[in-house]
């Protein structure tokens, strides 16, 4: 039997996973500090834990500001899991939860050995726990996520932000920048899928799809019935993830589940 262990379980994607698959699947959450690695230590061999997906971490934003507990967080308590893990005989399989900020600006959809480009602390830090896990672990699963959005994502991600700055009647400055976002359900089915099959690698997990900031606002706007403000430049970049891995281990689409939808 799979009993599934997650982090972080009040964070926006880690609290939609539990609430989603919680009647599906045997899933505990680690209500305590990550940091606290002797609790994680106790927590994990009383509850028998197969598989554990670390949603815990700071944000781009908190990494920004305090910089030491953004590598004590996000990395530490990592190297210091992967360590514990490799004492059992039957390994749990540990989902790790990573970026499409890894990367840099790409024409075409990035496949996951595109070259890295890491431009931010947390960009840094997500790719050094990747390197830490693929070299000192067998089972697991790194899932690079693309622009996640949905209900209940906090104010300071892209859309909320939006949302409110369209609601207010301010000025929204964007370049001509394009992005692949995938909403949250899909994300929450895709971790899913990777526990049920048992799926090891590294993954990119996006829609595919490529949308300008632009036609994004507009498309929100059109939503609430307002016309957004916008002041555009002529910068731009381009990250769009190919998901031909993903989709070639068995993971289907459901229909317009690739079309952004609010």
């Amino acid at each position: 039997m799979k009993i599934i262990a997650i982090s972080g379980y009040k964070s926006f994607i880690g609290n939609h996973f539990y609430n989603n698959y919680k009647k599906k699947n045997k899933i505990i959450h680690y209500k305590n500090n990550i940091n606290n690695i002797s609790e994680l230590k106790k927590f994990i061999i009383k509850n028998k834990v197969t598989h554990f997906v670390n949603f815990a971490g700071l944000s781009r934003i908190k990494c920004s500001k305090n910089k030491t507990e953004c590598i004590k967080t996000n990395f530490n308590s990592i190297k210091s899991l992967i360590n514990f893990f490799n004492k059992f005989k039957y390994k749990p399989m540990f989902i790790f939860i990573s970026t499409c900020h890894i990367y840099g600006n790409a024409n075409n959809k990035i496949k996951e050995n595109f070259r890295i480009a890491p431009n931010s602390l947390y960009a840094k830090i997500k790719l050094k726990s990747e390197e830490y896990i693929q070299k000192n672990y067998e089972n697991y699963s790194i899932l690079r996520l693309f622009n996640v959005y949905g209900p209940n994502q906090p104010r300071s991600f892209f859309i909320p932000d939006m949302i409110e700055k369209i609601k207010n009647n301010q000025l929204i400055k964007i370049d001509k920048s394009i992005r692949d976002f995938i909403h949250v359900r899909t994300v929450s089915r895709v971790i899913n899928f990777i526990i049920s099959k048992e799926i090891t690698g590294v993954l990119n997990v996006g829609s595919g799809r490529g949308q300008s900031l632009k036609s994004i606002i507009n498309l929100i706007g059109n939503k609430l019935e307002k016309k957004p403000l916008l002041e555009i430049s002529n910068k731009k970049s381009k990250i769009v993830a190919n998901i031909k891995f993903l989709t070639s281990k068995g993971f289907k689409f459901k229909k317009n589940e690739k079309n952004f939808n609010i």
